[in-house]
């Protein structure tokens, strides 16, 4: 078992359930880590900037990929930046604030992410810690005047299969996708552009294949990447598809199952 590459999703898997990790214990393995060249990415479909602020003593020594891979940061440098066309976004929300209303929609730019200012207020606030330098407005239509990564959809938990069906059965659906990131949110992204994906070409970059790879996840939006790496773990408390995408089970996310993982590794090198 050669493991040069550990990726990790970040909220239901390397984060607990208060959305927070032992700092002590992930710099201590870091150091291991990097005493034998394996390299750390940290890959979620939240933003850039909100990643980095997980790791205010060492996100220069880390890989970044956000937005559920569309953006990929290395060492604070951009790698790969794919924004999405804004007429099939707009085009997208249309939809979706007709058939939906109830969806609250965000859209994440390459400068900030946007809101609708009536969107309910508990929402607002449980997504807040999700989109670092949010603007609120009175319409998403038409677009801000920026680029944008991804779009994503919060609704209830019940009612995610139903709306990501719509979604890809749109007349966009040959470009933009969905993908469910947990906790009600649906992710659209670019068709064939996901974690698995940033993560190849990462290994492509660095000359090392997927069996060198270890992942962890626990949703939807990381069955690609789970499917890819040779050691893939699905967290205890993931959901049944990304156990099934994954080959081993790490304990849960509120156990530390990402630190744990990577302890029995290095301890058995």
């Amino acid at each position: 078992m050669t493991v040069k590459v550990i990726a990790t999703d970040m909220d239901g898997t390397f984060l607990n359930s208060q959305g927070q990790y032992d700092r002590e214990r992930f710099q201590k393995l870091l150091r291991q880590l990097q005493e034998r060249d394996i390299r750390f990415v940290v890959a979620s479909g939240n933003q850039y900037q909100q990643l980095r602020d997980q790791f205010p003593d060492c996100h220069e020594q880390l890989t970044f990929v956000s937005e559920n891979g569309a953006n990929i940061i290395h060492k604070d440098k951009p790698l790969i930046e794919v924004f999405q066309n804004r007429e099939d976004i707009a085009h997208l929300i249309h939809f979706v604030e007709q058939e939906y209303p109830e969806a609250v929609i965000s859209l994440s730019g390459e400068e900030k992410a946007y809101l609708r200012r009536d969107a309910p207020h508990d929402i607002i606030e449980w997504l807040l810690p999700f989109l670092p330098n949010l603007e609120l407005v009175e319409e998403l239509l038409p677009l801000p005047h920026e680029r944008f990564f991804k779009l994503t959809l919060k609704v209830e938990e019940e009612a995610v299969t139903q709306v990501r069906q719509a979604i890809d059965s749109f007349e966009t659906s040959d470009r933009l996708v969905s993908t469910s990131s947990g906790f009600g949110c649906i992710d659209v992204i670019t068709k064939g552009l996901h974690k698995g994906w940033a993560l190849e070409q990462l290994l492509k970059g660095w000359n090392y294949k997927s069996d060198n790879l270890m992942v962890f996840g626990d949703s939807g939006n990381d069955v690609e990447m789970l499917k890819l790496a040779k050691y893939s773990y699905a967290m205890a408390n993931a959901s049944k598809e990304a156990k099934v995408a994954a080959r081993y089970q790490a304990s849960s996310n509120d156990d530390s199952g990402v630190l744990e993982v990577i302890e029995n590794y290095l301890a058995a090198l």
